[in-house]
């Protein structure tokens, strides 16, 4: 990604979120609402969305295992 780039592709924000897999990322997507957006059949994450999405989480993965245990 370039620094002038704004969106990450899936791999780029499975990094950017220390995900570990497309799975979760993927879970996070349809559980818990990652903001995405979809260019034919690729999807696309704006950076300033996720951070506003994780903001006052102490992680996504946390924040997600926590929704999903209450």
């Amino acid at each position: 990604m370039t620094a002038r780039e704004p969106y990450l592709t899936a791999a780029e924000t499975i990094a950017y979120l220390n995900l570990g897999s497309q799975s979760a990322l993927y879970r996070l997507i349809r559980e818990h609402g990652l903001p995405f957006c979809r260019v034919g059949r690729l999807y696309r994450f704006d950076r300033a969305e996720i951070d506003a999405w994780a903001h006052g989480h102490r992680s996504s993965i946390e924040w997600a295992r926590a929704k999903r245990a209450s």
